[in-house]
């Protein structure tokens, strides 16, 4: 059963469950403050009652009633009771349409306070989209909620125009045996009169986002060992005596660890002010590459307005000749969408024979066009939740389609990745069995992506630590291959993509970090990404800056010994290491790597 008291705007229940707190401040989230800090202007979206708005939209059994409660600013609320069980969590659902039309790009901020009835979490989920069919979504806000009151302010943008009456806004209800209030429902639209950034953004947060909060002496300490080497310089005459008293300077040039992003190809070589700009930003951030479009099978054989396949080819010699590899994403989109599959594709699911050849000839053209350019490929991609293939040809296909990849490019690593593993959705359980079974086939997968989209509920660093090890028990390499954080708030952003990245950089198994975009122009969550439309960075730009090129970048100088030697610790990656000698200047390239024999430079 699911109760939930809609109270009018501003007001606290005191119903069932625990006593009615006073409003408090939690981690992430602002008090009365917020609601006084509303800005003046804007159109109330639910007309002058919000609560009174909201009612039943779908569900068996959904009882609404008026009942007295105590509490500051109201008498009444109204109480809307409903039973499960339940198959999706909008079987129960309650909605408000719009009064008002809304354009397009308008800036929108809805508020409401939200807790728990007893001390277990409840879950909820707010959204505004289209009221009828399509259910285009402007804003999705799933909750966990505790039993202290919490103010929830959210700013959005209209992502399409709705007529009145054409947006609804929307509590879902469908999560069983659990109940919570809401109430002080406020939603405006400021039309463009407003930013998203300049509106409050409260009600989020994180455990361990405190600067003290245990896990992080932890995971340095795990970085210390994992991701650094002991480097020792002997510096001797042509004679091999040693030489006392050099000066030697290491600067770091590259990480071991990859680093990098999705980038687009058609962004890449456009020829305008923010395609140069694209173009010198990358290597300057990155040191791998994901195509974001191009090599999926639709586009790479022209299914998609303006083939980008001689793009594709043209960008893995690009990064060639800056020196920074490229993944590979992706053979196979297991869907049976059009931005999955070529269209002529589906027609083969009455003939697994003939799907069976229509992908190899894929594969063959793609890996023979690609071979010895691509450092790893996503093989399948999100089979957890796609089995149209496999409805088709059998969940052991997969172990064939890895194989027939490894023999066309053996060079190249064999991932398959998936989407809502760590905790970001629930579909690692299913996962974990896929990748057995490949294992268990003998398969030649060789990695294991995860992609790490983030929205309003943030996994904790010790649970993401947890996970991550789950994953790693399996023996092969993690790579975290789409991370993006994708909440109004800049500093939240810029906070749990440093401590994501931080757990990652500290996880044995995790091999490589990527995010699905970096610059606004070019993201398919614009708020997301870590440079805004004009360039400007953002603070999860600057916190992923500091991170890779300050605390975990090394530059270091000294004097040799009385041995002629010079000894330090550095991050595992390329330098250039210089030393001077009785008046002379050597420079040269070497690579710091776990157990490397001392490097002798002879003057």
């Amino acid at each position: 059963m699911v109760t939930l008291s809609l109270l009018a705007p501003g007001s606290l229940a005191a119903c069932s469950g625990p006593a009615a707190d006073a409003p408090t401040a939690q981690s992430g989230a602002i008090g009365a403050e917020a609601a006084a800090s509303i800005p003046a202007g804007g159109t109330d979206v639910l007309g002058a009652d919000p609560a009174a708005a909201f009612a039943r939209d779908s569900g068996p059994s959904l009882k609404i009633e008026t009942v007295t409660v105590q509490g500051p600013g109201f008498t009444q609320a109204r109480r809307i009771t409903g039973t499960g069980p339940f198959a999706t969590p909008y079987d129960e659902q309650l909605s408000a349409t719009s009064r008002t039309p809304i354009a397009q790009d308008d800036v929108l901020l809805v508020q409401f306070w939200a807790r728990s009835t007893s001390s277990a979490p409840a879950r909820t989920e707010f959204v505004f989209e289209q009221a009828g069919e399509g259910y285009q979504k402007s804003v999705s806000v799933a909750l966990s909620l505790t039993s202290q009151w919490t103010l929830y302010s959210v700013p959005f943008k209209a992502a399409l125009a709705y007529p009145a009456g054409g947006g609804a806004a929307r509590f879902r209800l469908g999560y069983p045996n659990q109940s919570f209030e809401v109430g002080g429902i406020v939603l405006k639209n400021y039309a463009k009169g407003q930013t998203v950034g300049a509106l409050p953004f409260a009600g989020f947060s994180y455990a361990g986002r405190e600067p003290d909060a245990p896990w992080r002496a932890a995971a340095a300490a795990r970085i210390e060992k994992l991701r650094k080497a002991d480097l020792q310089v002997r510096v001797q005459d042509a004679t091999g005596a040693p030489i006392a008293g050099a000066t030697v300077k290491l600067e770091m040039r590259r990480h071991a660890f990859p680093f990098g992003s999705e980038v687009a190809v058609e962004r890449l070589f456009e020829n305008s002010p923010d395609g140069q700009k694209y173009q010198q930003l990358i290597p300057t951030l990155f040191n791998r590459v994901v195509l974001g479009n191009a090599l999926k099978w639709p586009v790479w054989e022209g299914g998609w307005p303006g083939s980008q396949r001689p793009d594709a080819l043209k960008a893995l010699q690009f990064f060639k000749a800056k020196g920074i590899p490229v993944r590979g994403h992706n053979l196979l989109w297991p869907c049976a969408e059009d931005y999955c599959l070529p269209t002529d594709v589906p027609p083969l699911f009455s003939n697994p024979a003939a799907l069976r050849a229509r992908i190899d000839q894929h594969f063959i053209d793609i890996l023979g066009a690609t071979k010895g350019q691509i450092v790893e490929w996503d093989v399948i991609n999100e089979p957890s939740a796609n089995k149209r293939l496999s409805q088709v040809l059998g969940e052991d296909e997969m172990a064939a389609q890895l194989r027939r990849a490894k023999q066309l490019d053996p060079a190249a690593r064999m991932f398959i990745n998936d989407y809502g593993n760590l905790g970001e959705g629930d579909l690692d359980v299913e996962f974990t069995r896929i990748l057995k079974r490949m294992q268990a086939l003998g398969a030649p997968l060789e990695g294991i992506g995860l992609q790490g989209h983030f929205g309003y509920q943030l996994t904790p660093p010790d649970e993401l630590y947890r996970r991550l090890g789950e994953f790693g028990a399996l023996g092969l390499p993690l790579a975290i291959t789409e991370f993006d954080v994708n909440v109004p708030g800049e500093a939240l952003q810029a906070d749990y993509l440093r401590d994501f990245l931080t757990v990652a950089f500290s996880t044995p198994q995790v091999s490589s970090f990527m995010m699905w975009g970096f610059w606004e122009g070019q993201h398919w969550l614009p708020q997301a990404a870590l440079y805004r439309q004009d360039w400007s960075i953002k603070p999860s730009g600057q916190a992923f800056k500091d991170l890779v090129f300050k605390r975990w970048w090394t530059n270091a100088s000294g004097t040799s010994d009385a041995a002629g030697q010079y000894r330090t610790r550095g991050f595992l990656g390329d330098y250039r290491l210089t030393v001077t000698a009785r008046g002379r200047t050597t420079t040269q390239a070497i690579s710091l790597k776990k157990g490397m024999a001392p490097v002798i430079v002879r003057r």
